[in-house]
């Protein structure tokens, strides 16, 4: 007994509770195909008839009126209303001539065609504020019934609808960005943004900025915000005045240029320039622009060639297109990088020492132009065999370190002689005849044909006057 006397009380409670909620708190957030209650101003001419500016609106939807071509009906409100559906109930189809024109609170009035026998069906519309909406016709019309429905919602926060701390936010001197405090609503639909009165964009809620957007220098605007509810009403703008800053005209200044020498390659610097708004800066090299960098203050040219002068300037430009006069000209000319080498003979072996050179990343060492072998930055002598093709005696040995550079070109060597002829122990035929070999590799071919002909000719005046002497003894 006691739980059923604790259940009864449970169902009281709850039965309580329900009759002290209001119905409409269950009722659906839509009011769907609501007709909206109105009144026909009076007509100044009356129909077929008599005066059937009742019968619009009464409900019957089968009681056709013929309504002259001079006549216009005007749907008047007691209070502004959101209109979302106007349906006019025609019986043919010279309702393709009607037409409406919907007026809001703030005399902005909108024409909205009616299309042929679009009874029960109507046309979606969404206007907020209106205070009434007419129709009329090119010819006469047969009209039985005209309706104005509203679906909307009822917006309980259209207190926060209000667009707070509108502000501009420049990008550059041709750009902003237009900015507000989001407004937070489950009934927000989205933004609309004015510039100059003319509707740029409608950012939804998921944004509460706007841009960029460009600018005309020197141009005043007008920026305005407003919001849409979910019944696309839209509420009172919030607006400011920007003025986009005169054209830039002024040039950033002029750097100032130095520069030096690699082997292939020419590194430059330069002073940069202070201004805010720089962008960059192009390099010029013989009087064309061969490259544009961002804002750093040097760059390496590579790809030159050795022993060719190149001249090099460099100008500043700005975000708006100015460019500074250019700079001191430089004039660079790129050298092969040098390693001081030198070699000792010794019986078998030819030993090459080289001093150290900045900025090489090893060295490559060669005998009489054929490379032998390389060797990493910190080793600074190297011994060349027989076995490696050293020839002792050979007037032809003459060894060289070229250092290896960081972006893989080479250097060259100043040892451009080969060392005193010394004849060691064991020095053999064979060892003679390669050497000899080695001299005539020296020699290229217009020596070889010069020394064939004056060889040649030798030989034909040792015969000649061999034969001749050999003629005078057989006289005698």
């Amino acid at each position: 007994m006691m739980g059923g006397e604790t259940l009864k009380k449970k169902i009281l409670i709850l039965f309580i509770f329900f009759l002290s909620v209001p119905l409409s708190a269950f009722a659906t957030s839509t009011n769907l195909n609501n007709l909206i209650a109105g009144k026909i101003a009076t007509l100044t001419n009356k129909g077929a008839g008599g005066d059937l500016s009742k019968a619009l609106t009464n409900g019957v939807t089968t009681d056709y009126n013929l309504y002259y071509a001079s006549q216009v009906y005007t749907y008047n409100f007691d209070t502004p209303v959101n209109i979302s559906k106007l349906v006019v109930y025609t019986n043919y189809d010279v309702s393709r001539n009607v037409k409406m024109n919907v007026t809001l609170k703030n005399d902005k009035t909108y024409t909205v065609a009616v299309p042929a026998d679009i009874a029960g069906t109507g046309i979606l519309v969404n206007y907020s504020d209106v205070v009434s909406v007419s129709f009329s016709s090119v010819g006469n019309m047969w009209i039985s019934e005209f309706q104005v429905f509203d679906d909307s919602v009822l917006n309980t926060d259209a207190d926060k609808f209000v667009i707070n701390n509108l502000t501009a936010s420049p990008v550059s001197l041709t750009t902003i960005n237009v900015n507000w405090d989001r407004i937070n609503s489950p009934f927000f639909k989205s933004y609309c943004v004015y510039v100059n009165n003319v509707l740029m964009g409608s950012p939804t809620t998921n944004f509460y900025n706007y841009g960029p957007v460009s600018l005309t220098p020197g141009k005043a605007y007008v920026f305005k915000v407003t919001s849409l509810d979910i019944n696309n009403k839209e509420f009172a703008p919030s607006e400011f005045g920007y003025t986009a800053p005169p054209p830039d005209t002024t040039p950033p200044s002029v750097p100032k240029l130095l520069g030096s020498t690699g082997s292939r390659s020419v590194s430059l610097q330069w002073t940069p320039s202070p201004e805010n708004d720089l962008a960059g800066y192009t390099v010029y090299q013989d009087g064309q622009a061969v490259r544009k960098v961002g804002r750093e203050n040097g760059i390496s040219i590579a790809g030159l060639s050795n022993d060719k002068s190149y001249r090099f300037s460099v100008t500043a430009f700005d975000t708006s297109g100015n460019e500074s006069a250019r700079s001191n000209e430089v004039e660079l000319t790129p050298k092969s990088v040098i390693t001081e080498t030198e070699q000792e003979t010794g019986p078998d072996y030819l030993l090459v020492k080289w001093t150290k050179t900045e900025g090489a990343t090893g060295y490559r060492i060669y005998l009489n132009g054929r490379l032998i072998g390389s060797v990493g930055p910190t080793v600074f002598e190297y011994k060349i065999t027989r076995a490696m093709g050293y020839i002792p005696g050979a007037i032809s040995n003459k060894a060289e370190a070229r250092a290896i550079l960081s972006d893989g070109t080479e250097g060259g060597s100043n040892n451009p002689t080969a060392p005193t002829l010394e004849l060691g122990a064991g020095y053999s035929v064979g060892d003679a005849f390669r050497a000899g070999i080695e001299f005539v590799k020296l020699l290229n071919g217009w020596m070889l044909i010069a020394l064939a002909i004056v060889l040649a000719n030798m030989i034909i005046a040792f015969l000649y006057l061999l034969n001749k002497k050999y003629k005078i003894t057989q006289r005698g």
